[in-house]
């Protein structure tokens, strides 16, 4: 070799050298996702070793014993785990800094929604007597629905062909804020209520956060995750009402807009909302997308991708299990927002309650649904998330059977069946969350990870429709009490039914949904060996 050729080779490794330096400088967290694709690109040739990116499993091709799908499971959270811990303290921080945004979006989408329900009915009468405020109120509490439905399939989708998640986390709160605004200006109810279908556009983000949540994660750990997402949500679904208290003391001037009881949720929702986007902009981080998961423009607006999408989504819409997870959400949902809408004004004219108690009540419900959620993280370990899911539509049976029988007995200003009232409100209140996080989780196990956004656009769709169904069904039978909670009986049953109906079903899904962790090599080979 001569000098010329030696001076050649190094400048050549001089050059690669800077160039993996400077890339390391600019992209930290993608050389570390990455780390395990380039360690499998250098092994291929050898045939001797196999390696996954972060959300596949590992498997030693050598060890039969490591293809169960136990094993399978247990290799999938040491690599999750080796993920977590190899991680630098900045991007510890980062990742931390997301998790807890992420977290307060849920409890403001939650706060965002519930914190009217005190207030709107007052809110409406005060533009003058409505003919029929049962059916406006309804209204209300329905386009919010309506349009988080839309924008939940919109944003799950952009999520799937790889938009980013803090970009639509931006566009929502912008949204929220907006919605908020125009809700507080309030000239008359039907500004009103296009504020609150605004508003209702930034549900949209519930769909890619949950599917993000669901890329980023094992069967067997992803209900707790999931858990912990909708326990904020649904904390704030129960809090949000108590704002009222802060809110009844607000009776003041603001650039000429005269602040209320009525109007004030608006007002500080929008602050709330503005503080969420500047944390949003500062410390929200999206996770790096490898090389192979990058798609450009003009790979994500294709009819060929969109078509595909929409054929294994309605593929996986035609199994039983999932048209029963949507049925099941639905009604669950249907049920909640129905009481939601009949609560204020049922507890008015039979307890004569104002919204000071009204509050409270709610707040009551917070705590509950809370220890609910802790209960869930730890049970969940050991009980299978349909043996909870049937286990939530029997306690929910049993509340609206203690709603159809008292009910009739009651009298108007009587409370002598208050604390049995309390009851059915409770039991109901506890069975809502088993069956919001394991129908969500379920769900998931169904859906190929490639379609999360999407999938859970399409349940999230289901439920808003049936929270835009629940507040007019309930608003027209504010008179017929007892009918409505019959009715909401009978489909309770309905659903349990279903339930057990499909119940070993359940069961045989969870190898599909381990196969669509492991790469097609390994996943290959588990069948190979199955087989023998």
């Amino acid at each position: 070799m001569t000098v010329k050729h030696v001076e050649c080779f190094i400048l050549l490794e001089t050059i690669i050298f800077d160039f993996v330096m400077s890339t390391d400088n600019q992209q930290p967290l993608a050389s570390l996702v990455n780390d395990d694709q380039s360690e499998k690109n250098e092994d291929e040739p050898s045939k001797e070793k196999q390696s996954s990116s972060s959300h596949s499993i590992e498997i030693n091709s050598n060890d039969e014993s490591s293809n169960t799908p136990k094993d399978s499971y247990q290799n999938s959270n040491q690599n999750l785990q080796y993920d977590i811990n190899a991680l630098t303290p900045a991007q510890r921080r980062e990742r931390l800094g997301t998790l807890l945004v992420i977290g307060l979006i849920a409890l403001l989408i939650g706060i965002d929604y519930a914190i009217i329900l005190p207030t709107a009915w007052g809110y409406l009468n005060s533009f003058g007597e409505l003919q029929h405020g049962g059916i406006v109120i309804g209204g209300l509490l329905a386009g919010f629905a309506l349009s988080g439905s839309i924008a939940g399939l919109i944003f799950g989708y952009l999520s799937d062909i790889g938009y980013s998640l803090k970009q639509l986390s931006i566009i929502g709160i912008g949204f929220k804020i907006i919605g908020n605004l125009l809700y507080f200006v309030g000239i008359n109810f039907y500004v009103v209520i296009i504020a609150r279908l605004i508003t209702g556009i930034g549900m949209g983000l519930v769909p890619p956060t949950l599917a993000e949540i669901s890329r980023r994660s094992t069967p067997d750990k992803r209900t707790q995750l999931l858990a912990k997402i909708l326990a904020c949500r649904q904390i704030g679904l129960f809090v949000g009402p108590c704002f009222t208290i802060i809110c009844r003391k607000m009776n003041f001037k603001l650039l000429g807009l005269h602040v209320t009881l009525y109007n004030s949720p608006g007002l500080l929702m929008a602050i709330l909302w503005t503080i969420t986007l500047i944390l949003t902009i500062f410390f929200f981080f999206d996770a790096p997308k490898s090389i192979t998961e990058y798609k450009s423009p003009s790979e994500r607006w294709t009819c060929m991708s969109l078509a595909h999408t929409c054929t294994r989504i309605s593929t996986t819409c035609r199994k039983p299990t999932v048209i029963v997870l949507l049925i099941t959400a639905f009604i669950a949902y249907f049920n909640q927002t129905a009481l939601e809408t009949t609560l204020t004004p049922f507890t008015n004219i039979q307890f004569g309650w104002k919204e000071v108690q009204i509050s409270i009540v709610f707040a009551i419900a917070g705590i509950e649904i809370t220890l609910v959620y802790i209960i869930l993280h730890f049970v969940t370990k050991k009980i299978r998330d349909e043996a909870i899911l049937l286990f939530g539509y029997i306690i929910l049976s049993i509340a609206c059977c203690i709603g159809v029988i008292v009910l009739p007995f009651s009298e108007v200003g009587s409370r002598k069946y208050l604390p049995v009232f309390l009851l059915f409100i409770g039991l109901d209140i506890f069975g809502l969350p088993l069956i919001a996080v394991t129908t969500t989780s379920l769900f998931t196990q169904q859906t190929h990870n490639d379609q999360q956004g999407i999938g859970q656009g399409i349940q999230r769709f289901v439920i808003n429709v049936a929270t835009i169904i629940g507040p007019l069904f309930a608003g027209s039978l504010l008179t017929a009490t007892w009918l409505m909670i019959s009715f909401m009986f009978i489909i309770v049953l309905f659903a349990t039914l279903l339930v057990i109906l499909v119940y070993p079903s359940f069961s045989l899904s969870n190898n599909d949904e381990l196969s669509t962790l492991l790469p097609q090599e390994n996943n290959k080979q588990c069948k190979e060996k199955s087989s023998i």
